[in-house]
C-alpha cells in the first residue's frame, strides 16, 4: 500500500465525486492526535478534476486557471485536544469522554466488533491504516470534509 484513500460523500452543492486521501497523522507529546485529510474532487472514473483541467489543451491558461482554483485540493485538519465524544464515539459540543481517551481506550476486541479481521498475523501497519481509513470515514459522516 502506497497511500490511504478513500470515497467519500459527494460534494453536497454540486453532488461531484470526492475522495479523501491521508495526508498526515500526529501524535503530540501530550498524547493528543491531529489528522491531516486531503479532499479531491474527482469525475465518474476517479480522475482528480484537477487533472483533467491541466491535461485539456482545448482550455486557454485563463480558464485552467480559473478550473484549478474551483477545484484545488482541501486540506481539511481534525484533533483531538478540546473535542469530547459520547459512549458510541460520536463528537459531542461538550461531554464527559475526551475524545483522545476514547481513542486510547479502542481495544481489539472493539475494532473486531467493526468487522476489522485481526489476528496473530495481523501487522500493525494494516491495524493504524484501517484506524486511520475509519476516522476519515467518521469525520465524512459528520459533514466534515
Amino acid at each position: 500500500m502506497n497511500t490511504i484513500t478513500t470515497p467519500i460523500s459527494d460534494e453536497r452543492v454540486t453532488s461531484f465525486k470526492r475522495i479523501a486521501k491521508h495526508e498526515n497523522f500526529v501524535v503530540g507529546p501530550d498524547l493528543n492526535m491531529i489528522q491531516q485529510v486531503r479532499v479531491i474532487t474527482v469525475d465518474a472514473t476517479g480522475q482528480p478534476l484537477t487533472e483533467r483541467i491541466l491535461a485539456d489543451d482545448s482550455l486557454t491558461d485563463e480558464q485552467k486557471q480559473a478550473g484549478l482554483q474551483r477545484y484545488a485540493d482541501q486540506i481539511v485538519t481534525r484533533q483531538t485536544a478540546g473535542s469530547f465524544v459520547n459512549a458510541a464515539g460520536q463528537v459531542v459540543p461538550e461531554g464527559t469522554i475526551a475524545q483522545r481517551d476514547y481513542f486510547q481506550a479502542i481495544t481489539l476486541g472493539d475494532l473486531k466488533k467493526k468487522g476489522l479481521t485481526v489476528n496473530d498475523k495481523t501487522s500493525f501497519a494494516s491495524l493504524l491504516y484501517a484506524l486511520l481509513t475509519s476516522e476519515i470515514l467518521t469525520i465524512d459522516a459528520r459533514s466534515g470534509l
